[in-house]
C-alpha cells in the first residue's frame, strides 16, 4: 500500500516544501505578536504527546496567566469559540476540554485561524503568554518559541511524509524548533541510546534536544461514584488516541483480565459504539467489571454514564528524563520573562 502511495508523497512533499520556502522568505505573511507566543507542535502525525507537554506549561508558566488557543480538533463546531464552564467535548474538541477541566483559569480559544484566536485572547482577556496547540505547521503566526514533539516509537529519520508515510513535512522541517522534545522514551532510557538518538538527529547551537517519558497515575472515576478497581477485576481498555498500545500495555500490568477496543484518534462515540463498548462490558468473565479509558477519550465518552457501569479513567503526565527538568525549564521561563514586556500587560 505504501509503495502505492508513494507517487502521492511526491506531489505533497513538493507543495509543503514550495510552501515553507514561500514563508521562509516572506512571499506568504507570518504574523507577530506583541505577546510571548509559545507553539507545542509535532513533525509526526497523531500520539506524539502534546497535550501532555501543553498541560505542563500551563502549570510551569501559570503566574505568567497563559491562554491557550487550538484548533479544537474533532469538534461538531464552526468558527471561534471560547471555553466556558457549560462547555463541552463536542463544542471545544477533546483535548482543549481536557485541559479546561484541569485549568479552568486558563482561557481556551478554540479556532481554525490561530491568527484569529490570539487577537481575541488578547482583546478579551488579561493573559500574558499565548500557548498554541499544533501549531508548528500554522506558519501563519511566527512563534517566538517552537517547541517540536517527537514520538520515540516512530523515529522521524526512518518516516517519509504523508501518505505513504507519518510526516506532515520533511523531518529537515524540525530545525526551525529551538527546543526538541523526544517523548514517550522507556523510564530507564540509557545514555547510549540517548547518545545514539541525539546523533541522528543532529542538533546544533541554535537548538536544545530533552527527552521525556510519560508517567500513568491512579485511576479517576467518571460518572460514577466507584472505588478503585482491583487487580482481579475484568476490564474493557477503549482508546480513541493516537498511538493506543502504550495505555493497553499499562492497563494490562495493571489487570489480570483485559479485552481492548480501539477507535480513531478524536472518534465521536455514536450510540452504536456505546453499545458496543456496554455489550463487551456485558460479556467480560467474573462479578467485578469496569470500563478504563484514556483522559482524552473521557471528555467525550458521557454517554457511558448514569449506565450503572464503573467508569475509569487513566490520567498521564510528562517526566523529564536524564535530571534536564531544571534546564528546560529555566529556558521556558527565560524566554518568558525576557519577551513579556513587549506585552500590552508589563
Amino acid at each position: 500500500m505504501r509503495l502505492l502511495l508513494f507517487p502521492l508523497t511526491i506531489i505533497y512533499t513538493t507543495v509543503t516544501a514550495i510552501r515553507n520556502v514561500l514563508y521562509n522568505r516572506g512571499a506568504i505573511r507570518s504574523h507577530t505578536f506583541d505577546i510571548p507566543v509559545i507553539c507545542v507542535g509535532n513533525i509526526t502525525v497523531g500520539g506524539t504527546g502534546k497535550t501532555p507537554f501543553i498541560d505542563y506549561l500551563a502549570t510551569l508558566l501559570r503566574e505568567y496567566r497563559p491562554a491557550m488557543v487550538s484548533r479544537g480538533y474533532g469538534r461538531q463546531t464552526k468558527g471561534l469559540h471560547t471555553a466556558t464552564p457549560q462547555s463541552t467535548a463536542a463544542e471545544i474538541g477533546d483535548e482543549p476540554m481536557q485541559l479546561h477541566l484541569k485549568h479552568p483559569q486558563m482561557p481556551i480559544i478554540v479556532s481554525a485561524d490561530r491568527v484569529e484566536a490570539i487577537r481575541h485572547a488578547q482583546k478579551a482577556t488579561d493573559a500574558r503568554l499565548i500557548l498554541m496547540d499544533d501549531g508548528f505547521q500554522h506558519r501563519s503566526v511566527r512563534a517566538g518559541l517552537n517547541v517540536l514533539i517527537m514520538d520515540y516509537a516512530r523515529p522521524i529519520w526512518k518516516d517519509i511524509q504523508l501518505p505513504a508515510g507519518n510526516l506532515r513535512e520533511a523531518a529537515a522541517e524540525r530545525k526551525r524548533a529551538a527546543i526538541w522534545v523526544v517523548n514517550k522514551c522507556p523510564e530507564n532510557m540509557s545514555d547510549d541510546e540517548r547518545k545514539r538518538i541525539s546523533a541522528r538527529l543532529r542538533p546544533d547551537d541554535s537548538h536544545q534536544l530533552f527527552f521525556s517519558s510519560i508517567a500513568y497515575g491512579r485511576l479517576v472515576p467518571f460518572g460514577c461514584d466507584a472505588t478503585l478497581p482491583g487487580a482481579g477485576t475484568s476490564v474493557v481498555a477503549v482508546a480513541g488516541i493516537g498511538r493506543p498500545e502504550p495505555f493497553f500495555d499499562e492497563i494490562r500490568k495493571r489487570f489480570a483480565h483485559v479485552e481492548t477496543l480501539t477507535f480513531a484518534d478524536h472518534h465521536n462515540y455514536t450510540p452504536d459504539d456505546i453499545e458496543r463498548i456496554l455489550q463487551r462490558h456485558e460479556n467480560l468473565p467474573g462479578h467485578e467489571k469496569a470500563v478504563v479509558t484514556t483522559e482524552k477519550d473521557a471528555m467525550r465518552l458521557a454517554a457511558l454514564t448514569g449506565k450503572n457501569i464503573k467508569t475509569f479513567y487513566l490520567p498521564i503526565e510528562l517526566q523529564i528524563l536524564f535530571n534536564e527538568k531544571n534546564k528546560l525549564e529555566q529556558i521556558l521561563i527565560d524566554y518568558v520573562t525576557e519577551n513579556k514586556q513587549r506585552s500590552r500587560i508589563s
